[in-house]
């Protein structure tokens, strides 16, 4: 609480520190269509921006390499480029297919994540912005703890062409080419890229293919319309790349001697994305933006291999399934300002729809469903319905001191439909049902910055965030009487409340400069959603539904601290203090065993840390200009050790790592010209990339280490590449 009434001090404190300036007019930059920040003397949240030129230099192989620049992120690492992120460790207890409590928007778009995943083009992204806190006076649902802005490459007024090619270990091969081109009333760009890997975990083989563009046209002086399209297709062999315990983890690292196969294998996705943005300028310095988006996640795999030959190992995949995600929308915000006033409003109509199929193709035997045979399916379409209104306001006390204020209202419709065809050992019948459930949600924000001096800036702000309860969650044993004993359509949707205080700006020191923010804050998520026994508890015999099963704190210090990049030798340090636990929870139990209820453990996990959150990570970027062509790039890493589990039994060790590359930039007839090589794990020390734990996979009646699932990270790795821009 001591965070809490030092921020509202603060609040008081900017305003009674005014003085009386000449005023100049306000303006609002908040926008949930195109990313137009550009000053932040006047933003009272914490918010980080990774520019393209590091984007380059990082070359991402997944969006955690970049995310982990930026303080407050614990991202978690699967298959391929399949990252779940968190921030500021909400939600992070869960894993497997819930929403994490952050709302990741691509062009003004927030992307339905199916399973807390979201799938993207690497090669398209421009620039990230994360801002934290809860977002949801933006950006609406799920946007618990935040959101990660991700705006992919725009059209510049250049004429140019680039092409990459480049390899490394476990046969990588990344291309890429990009064509920049203006004319006297457009702009215009492109990108191909196709990507491969062979992995280092068994069934980890994936590739991209993909294509994206953008057209804007100068209707006059004052207005424009842009044309954006991407088209992605991605194969991923499977998610797995985990093995069982931590002695697997050291013998077995990549799974390949475990005879497991993996719960879903071939993974075939069609990504496209289509929007149109119009944006208007006025004399009156007021702009207006409408947005129209349509979004296709096309997915498709087989999953449940089985033992249908009864010799102990996996033989046959036994269903076929697809996901299908549609989104499509309209946003629309006008922005403008009057003397010491600036305002935006927005509205956002939109739906996002998420069709799911799944076909039995083997008749087997199930631990909870008894006996599943061939020829049985269903198919369910869940459909959400949004209508929002939101709007900011920033008001200049004076030239020191800014107000802002946020609020968003939404009316969200949930419909879940559902039709079955099974067998019961004798018949075949055809069920099918529907549900729907309404939620009105209220979200805000509320802050002030006072400006120091011209270069330093102090903020302070209250946010919230919101995720409702799915369909799936409040009538759970409708869709799976198997699994659960009851519906529970009285489900709280879960919130946050942000407290957050802070200073950013710049400084001269050592015959440098240096920017830098630096935050405390303390994040409360109320009415958490999972299952009443406990986040994956399951087992044969158990009263198991969904619930609000309790509340968490996580309090936590960032600090993102940038030398000059023009500088023989500079830096961007990224540190994150974070401590986050369990206010209250419901007893949690563990499964124990093959599976019994009555061989399970209950446990008080009150004030017990949440799982996979460390107290400390460290990122350290550092550039070092070797000569005017050669630059070394060494990056270090650290986390410090966290708990596995929810039960607080099991605990990881903590783990650095150095990747190191070197670039050489140069001149060939006039056009630029770049090499790179690259070292990941320097050291090639062998540490835990993601590690869950959640039951007795070894059903010998202790959890412990030995029943984790781990993914160990591949060790020391090599890239190599090279650019040419013409």
């Amino acid at each position: 609480m001591r965070l809490k009434q030092a921020l509202y001090l603060s609040l008081a404190a900017s305003i009674l520190m005014a003085e009386n300036y000449a005023v100049d007019p306000i303006t609002v930059e908040s926008s949930t269509i195109e990313d137009i920040f550009k000053n932040p003397a006047t933003e009272v949240s914490t918010v980080n921006i990774i520019e393209e030129q590091k984007i380059e230099i990082i070359d991402p192989k997944n969006i955690n390499e970049v995310l982990r620049t930026v303080p407050g992120i614990t991202a978690d690492v699967r298959a391929g480029d399949t990252v779940e992120i968190h921030i500021r460790g909400v939600n992070q207890q869960e894993f497997m297919w819930e929403d994490t409590g952050v709302a990741i928007v691509i062009d003004g778009v927030p992307v339905l994540q199916n399973g807390g995943k979201v799938k993207f083009n690497l090669d398209e992204i421009e620039s990230i912005k994360v801002i934290k806190g809860g977002a949801s006076y933006l950006y609406g649902p799920n946007a618990l703890a935040g959101a990660v802005i991700i705006t992919t490459k725009k059209p510049k007024n250049k004429n140019e062409v680039s092409l990459k090619a480049e390899y490394g270990s476990y046969a990588y091969q990344n291309y890429r080419a990009q064509m920049y081109k203006s004319g006297e009333n457009f702009l215009a760009n492109l990108v191909a890229a196709y990507r491969y890997t062979g992995g280092f975990w068994q069934y980890s083989q994936a590739w991209s293919k993909s294509a994206s563009g953008k057209l804007t046209y100068f209707i006059d002086d004052m207005s424009e319309i842009t044309l954006g399209i991407d088209i992605t297709r991605k194969y991923d062999e499977s998610t797995r790349g985990s093995v069982t315990g931590v002695t697997a983890a050291k013998t077995n690292p990549t799974g390949a001697d475990d005879g497991d196969w993996p719960w879903a294998y071939d993974y075939y996705s069609d990504i496209d994305k289509y929007f149109l943005t119009y944006s208007k300028d006025f004399d009156s310095g007021a702009n207006l933006m409408a947005n129209l988006y349509y979004y296709v996640d096309l997915y498709d795999y087989i999953a449940s291999p089985q033992d249908l030959n009864g010799d102990g190992a996996d033989d046959t995949y036994t269903r076929k399934s697809s996901e299908d995600i549609y989104q499509k929308g309209f946003k629309s915000e006008y922005r403008d300002k009057y003397e010491k006033l600036g305002y935006m409003v927005g509205v956002d109509v939109g739906q996002r729809e998420l069709k799911e199929y799944d076909l039995t193709t083997a008749t087997y035997g199930s631990r909870w469903s008894g006996t599943n045979y061939a020829g049985e399916w269903s198919d369910t379409k869940s459909t959400e319905d949004r209508y929002a209104v939101y709007t900011e306001l920033k008001y200049m006390l004076n030239p020191k001191t800014t107000l802002t204020v946020n609020g968003r209202y939404d009316y969200e419709k949930y419909k879940y439909d559902i039709v079955q065809y099974s067998f019961d050992g004798t018949n075949w019948s055809l069920q099918s049902s529907s549900r729907d459930k309404s939620y009105t949600n209220i979200s805000y924000r509320f802050g002030a910055s006072y400006q120091l001096d011209s270069k330093d800036t102090v903020y302070a702000s209250v946010s919230t965030g919101f995720r409702n309860p799915r369909i799936y969650e409040l009538y759970a044993y409708d869709y799976d009487p198997d699994r659960y004993s009851q519906n529970n359509p009285d489900i709280d949707p879960q919130t946050t409340i942000n407290y957050e205080i802070g200073i950013r700006g710049s400084k001269r020191a050592l015959n440098n400069s240096f920017t830098y923010e630096l935050s405390a804050f303390v994040l409360d998520t109320y009415d958490m959603i999972a299952r009443n026994g406990g986040t994956y508890y399951s087992a044969d015999g158990a009263n198991l539904y969904f619930d609000n099963v309790g509340d968490a704190r996580n309090t936590g210090i960032e600090l993102s601290l940038k030398s000059d990049r023009s500088k023989k030798i500079s830096f961007d340090l990224a540190y994150t203090y974070l401590d986050a636990y369990y206010r209250n929870h419901l007893p949690f139990t563990v499964s124990l065993g093959p599976g019994d209820a009555e061989d399970d453990e209950t446990y008080d996990i009150s004030g017990n840390r949440l799982p996979r959150v460390p107290h400390h990570k460290f990122d350290l970027f550092t550039y070092i200009k070797i000569d005017k062509n050669w630059t070394l790039v060494p990056e270090w890493y650290w986390q410090s050790s966290y708990y596995a589990d929810e039960t607080n039994f099991v605990k990881m060790p903590s783990y650095g790592v150095l990747n190191l590359q070197a670039r050489y930039n140069a001149k060939i007839k006039g056009n630029d010209f770049e090499f790179f090589a690259r070292v990941d794990n320097f050291f090639d020390n062998q540490y835990f990339r993601s590690v869950y734990l959640y039951r007795d996979r070894n059903e010998d009646g202790v959890l412990n280490a030995e029943d984790a699932s781990i993914r160990v990270d591949p060790g020391r790795v090599y890239y190599v590449g090279m650019s040419y821009k013409f």
